[in-house]
């Protein structure tokens, strides 16, 4: 069983800062953006092996802290995954299909860190 990284997922106090940082102070490539300054934006960068989502925090993604995982781990088979992690408190999403279209799965660590475990590669778009 391979947990693989897919991508860090976070919401900047200054989403045109911290856009303009990986991007142009740390020469990251952006792959895509979306939204705008009235709905909430986002865009992906990529750093060559990582990939960084950032997304614009508003009152509906649940303001400062936000709601989503932070971490998102590629796996190849959700539900085999899952059943090797015991039950507990710690699952917060068991699996299902996401809103972006993968399969997935969400855990929190004793900090309050949620973890992603997604088949990224079976999305249906």
């Amino acid at each position: 069983m391979i947990d693989r990284f897919d991508h860090l997922h976070i919401r900047p106090a200054d989403f045109e800062r911290s856009l303009a940082f990986y991007r142009d102070t740390l020469g990251w490539a952006l792959v895509t953006s979306w939204g705008d300054a009235g709905t909430g934006r986002g865009a992906v960068l990529s750093g060559g092996a990582i990939k960084l989502v950032l997304v614009e925090r508003t009152a509906a993604s649940g303001g400062a802290r936000g709601n989503g995982p932070a971490i998102h781990l590629d796996i190849h088979d959700v539900d085999k995954r899952f059943e090797a992690i015991p039950p507990g408190e710690h699952v917060v999403v068991q699996p299902e299909t996401s809103e972006r279209g993968t399969r997935w799965f969400v855990v929190r660590d004793p900090d309050g860190n949620l973890v992603a475990f997604e088949e990224v590669n079976r999305r249906r778009d």
